[in-house]
């Protein structure tokens, strides 16, 4: 059995793997371009995996993550063990092993670099400092739990309630089973309103669709007037811990209608029998990160690490001006 032939056996048995992670997003997003790293403690048991994308680039190879995956890196399986009184000797000691082990198999991949965002559920970076990654802190905002819609609804800024209710009174409404068609096009429309390239039109997108609903872990949201005129989209994807809001799409026109807020209540709703939290799917532009705390979102940091293993790369990237950001 192949690696991937044996992940994609894994992420049947642990939905609690994140949606960017599992094996269907992986082949959704890369193709036949990415592999797997599975470690094994001394009992043969899986005690951790990492997907990873694999791109090339100027004819050299580089470990990472497709654009459209917010984060990825290690999803650690702890022993049955561990528990609320476990110490913290005993769990770092064991993430330790992993991530030395991890590191270990990168090093001797073959690759020319290495970069990803790693989950925000992944706090412990320090073998990879240890081992000369680089790392820096990115954030996303979250609202850890969805489940009490009055406490939710609570929560949300006053402005944003005005919204919401404002919408409503105007008959907006918001359904759960717009086509993949009319999503693009209303997603390309309303970025083409604003004098920007629409990213979707980079990738397969309609591939991502269809696995994510295929697999249920997904859908395209859409909010209309009382006439039936679309004016707000997303794509939403969820596993068993958060849902995420991706690839929205908003007639500018008619913004202050309050179509955008009210899409994102009802999916908030929507959400909240199939997973605990909501993913706001991150942002460091300080206008985007001010309306998507006004929802009641906390600010949540997670860690980009990247490390060149070629020197000739490292030298050839910073000439050209793109380093190690990507």
């Amino acid at each position: 059995m192949s690696n991937k032939e044996e992940y994609k056996e894994i992420c049947s048995q642990h939905p609690e793997i994140p949606v960017f992670s599992q094996y269907w997003w992986m082949n959704a997003s890369c193709g036949d371009n990415w592999d797997v790293l599975i470690i094994r403690d001394k009992n043969n048991t899986v005690a951790a995996t990492m997907p990873y994308a694999i791109f090339k680039k100027m004819g050299f190879t580089l470990i990472s993550q497709h654009e459209f995956s917010q984060h990825s890196g290690p999803f650690i399986f702890y022993p049955e063990s561990f528990d609320a009184n476990t110490s913290a000797y005993k769990r770092l000691s064991f993430e330790e092993k992993i991530y030395k082990e991890i590191i270990s198999r990168l090093a001797t991949s073959g690759a020319d670099m290495f970069w990803q965002n790693f989950s925000p559920r992944i706090t412990n970076h320090l073998p990879f400092h240890w081992a000369g990654y680089k790392q820096y802190t990115r954030y996303t905002y979250r609202l850890p739990n969805i489940g009490d819609s009055d406490e939710l609804f609570g929560r949300i800024s006053k402005s944003k309630q005005q919204h919401i209710r404002k919408a409503q009174k105007l008959g907006l409404a918001t359904t759960f089973d717009l086509s993949i068609d009319e999503f693009l096009e209303f997603h390309r429309r309303s970025y083409k309103e604003r004098g920007q390239n629409d990213l979707l039109d980079k990738w397969n997108c309609r591939q991502f669709i269809e696995e994510a609903q295929k697999n249920g872990q997904g859908t395209l949201v859409s909010t209309r007037d009382a006439e039936g005129k679309l004016l707000a989209v997303c794509f939403l994807v969820w596993d068993t811990e958060w849902g995420y809001y991706l690839w929205s799409g908003i007639d500018q026109s008619r913004r202050n209608e309050g179509a955008p807020a009210l899409m994102i209540w009802d999916s908030l709703q929507f959400l909240k029998d199939k997973t605990k939290g909501f993913d706001f799917e991150g942002s460091m532009d300080e206008a985007i990160g001010t309306a998507y705390r006004e929802y009641g979102s906390e600010l949540v940091p997670y860690i980009h690490l990247h490390k060149y293993y070629s020197t000739t790369f490292k030298i050839l990237d910073y000439l050209r001006g793109t380093g190690w950001k990507r």
